[in-house]
């Protein structure tokens, strides 16, 4: 058999030569890959095919055309020396949407409402709690933000955009007292999310709406050669990746070639889901970097019942059918033709004013006069009887109100102009402020459902990880070599807990592996903690066992994405207080007139301090009193409800 044969690539007229790759795999593997290779074909396929839901492009065409218009970058003007002189700027304003709708829909940090239930089928408020803490503590702890606003941004201009879920452990080697010592990377390790274009993965149906119900998944990727290197060098067949080498399984004869590939400084990473077989496999530039058996290549991303999910969260702007097609309908498509309508009219009306200012002119026996004659200090002879008359034949009204006519369309289809903070002055009372925000809920609500729905997803993957890395303990060894488990421990500080800032600390721990409490057990361990806290701080021990067998139902109120701004949530608060507190239930009752002055007054001003500038009209009562009645002040001991509901001892003034 020769050694070599001709091989055309896609897309390049030019053949290449190629020649019999080194790296010759297993039956099982080759089998493996064959499998792979047509999935990737029906994926890429996908990609590039014609859809009369995107109005007869394809997918990456319609992701094209949908960033042109993101970019809003001007053309480049007509070198025609005719009509040069016209203008062919436009008007950004579809890029203007898209940031403050994407502003709008991330201006509050979105964490899933978390419902737990235990073996028995009853509801544990205390674990879907600390769950929804831990997911706070990751996303305040990783990239997440940052991320998420650029997700939200890629959905409304993309057809459609994917975000991925995924938790690492990674190590770093640096210089301690002179040597050389491996340590965690903080910057690698923990959650971290990715946001993955549309044209990077390979989907295999494209009539499937939920991704998780995908036949497969394939994810491709370029990384440089040092990257697949930290990622990949201790598996065997790395000493066959070489840069701007591919490696091109022949079905035919079962045999690989290493086929030149025009980008010789990136890689391809190729990663292979099959979620229904529990299947996980990565290619480098064509060559097997996964387990040698290849029937045992599980999911790394799996539920707390240890069964496999796809790690990527799909994201859109708008619904395109019912639920059947796979993308979506993106802000930048939804506004195209009505941007294109006023770019069109933004130019016609600056070049009508253009005309109106310099118009041109007919001349009687004055010869040609062109546009050099209009130059300061010139000087133009002309005949005795030559006349010279403008040609006033534009009207630029006509073009403003086809621009405000396009302007009303394209903030009809997005978001009213008074939201962005650009247009009309500020409300001047709660009721305006909440008639504003009903008509933003109003236009921005599908969206908000869109992403809100995205959010449930994430929280759904980073839930999962939680519990299969953060909830396990490590085995240490303590004094006399006995072993010990060490679980880990979360400190969350400024929480606004009633008005007030504390700190919360998760703790799971050895001791209640296994154990079992009484009600008055608990009672008497949560004084316990309670006194080892105060106010200033609140504890939660977990059972890590039991935490993690419980099953968890996430939701999100995607109203919570159209949260008032500051200033309007200001004015609302304080329209609220200033009635509240006229009202004679609430004048009659000290209690619930302290918490309208807490939460409507001062927390609105300063936050989590609020709690400090309210007095205890409980403590004041019982002051009062004591100092009213004398066998009271013989003891001097008086007993106070603390917020929290537990039972402390006090010294009477």
């Amino acid at each position: 058999m020769n050694a070599t044969l001709s091989y055309s690539i896609v897309g390049n007229k030019k053949s290449v030569s190629s020649t019999l790759s080194g790296y010759s795999p297993s039956q099982e593997v080759r089998e493996l890959t064959q499998k792979v290779k047509a999935d990737y074909a029906i994926g890429d396929e996908v990609i590039n095919r014609p859809f009369e839901e995107f109005n007869g492009v394809s997918l990456i065409e319609r992701m094209n055309q949908d960033q042109t218009a993101w970019l809003s970058w001007n053309p480049q003007p007509s070198q025609d020396p005719e009509g040069g002189w016209r203008f062919s700027g436009i008007r950004p304003m579809t890029r203007n949407k898209v940031i403050s709708t994407a502003a709008h829909l991330t201006s509050q940090l979105v964490i899933p409402m978390i419902h737990a239930q235990n073996d028995k089928d009853e509801d544990d408020r205390y674990a879907a709690y600390v769950m929804r803490d831990l997911l706070e503590f990751n996303i305040k702890r990783s990239n997440y933000e940052l991320a998420f606003l650029y997700g939200v941004i890629s959905a409304l201009v993309n057809p459609v955009t994917y975000f991925k879920v995924c938790y690492s452990t990674a190590k770093q080697e640096i210089w301690k007292k002179k040597k050389k010592v491996e340590v965690d990377d903080d910057e690698l390790s923990g959650f971290q999310f990715y946001l993955v274009p549309a044209d990077e993965i390979f989907i295999g149906n494209p009539y499937v709406f939920d991704l998780q119900k995908q036949p497969f998944v394939i994810h491709k990727r370029l990384i440089s050669f040092d990257e697949a290197q930290g990622l990949y060098e201790k598996h065997k067949n790395w000493k066959f990746v070489r840069p701007g080498i591919k490696s091109v399984f022949n079905a035919d004869n079962g045999l690989f070639y290493d086929v030149e590939d025009p980008n010789d400084i990136l890689v391809e990473e190729v990663t292979y889901y099959c979620r229904r077989k529990d299947t996980q496999c990565v290619f480098v530039n064509g060559i097997y970097m996964s387990n040698d058996n290849v029937e045992y290549n599980p999911f790394i991303h799996r539920t707390n019942e240890d069964k496999p999910k796809y790690p990527f969260v799909k994201m859109g702007a708008e619904p395109i059918d019912g639920m059947r097609f796979f993308a979506y309908k993106s802000l930048v498509a939804k506004l195209q033709n009505d941007q294109e309508g006023l770019d069109r009219a933004w130019q016609m009306y600056h070049d009508a004013n253009f005309l109106a200012t310099y118009p041109p002119t007919i001349t009687i026996g004055a010869g040609k006069i062109d546009k050099s004659v209009i130059v300061p200090a010139t000087n133009t002879d002309l005949k005795k009887d030559a006349s010279i008359t403008p040609l006033n034949i534009v009207n630029p009204a006509h073009m403003q109100a086809s621009i405000f006519e396009f302007e009303r369309s394209i903030n009809d289809s997005s978001q009213d102009p008074q939201l962005q903070g650009n247009q009309g002055k500020q409300p001047q009372t709660a009721r305006q402020s909440i008639l504003i925000q009903q008509n933003a809920q109003t236009n921005l609500g599908i969206m908000g459902k869109m992403i809100g729905a995205a959010v449930k997803e994430i929280g759904e993957l980073m839930l999962d990880d939680v519990i299969r890395f953060q909830t396990i303990g490590k085995t240490e060894e303590i004094l006399g070599g006995i072993p010990k488990m060490k679980f880990r421990t979360f400190v969350i500080p400024n929480k606004t807990v009633e008005g007030r800032n504390t700190t919360e600390v998760i703790r799971f721990k050895e001791d209640m592996l296994g154990l079992e409490m009484t009600e008055d057990e608990k009672s008497q361990k949560e004084l316990e903690m309670y006194a080892e806290t105060g106010d200033e701080r609140h504890i939660y021990d977990v059972n890590p066992e039991l935490f993690a067998r419980m099953s968890y139902l996430i939701s999100v109120d995607y109203e919570q994405m159209m949260q008032r701004n500051s200033n309007f949530e200001k004015a609302f608060k304080l329209e609220t207080y200033d009635r509240a507190i006229d009202n004679p239930l609430i004048l009659n009752d000290p209690e619930k007139a302290a918490l309208i002055t807490r939460d409507f007054l001062m927390e609105p001003l300063v936050g989590g301090d609020a709690e400090k500038y309210v007095p205890d009209v409980q403590r004041n009562m019982q002051q009062a009193a004591a100092l009213l009645t004398p066998q009271t002040q013989g003891n001097g001991l008086a007993q106070r409800v603390t917020q929290s509901g537990a039972l402390e001892p006090t010294m009477a003034q």
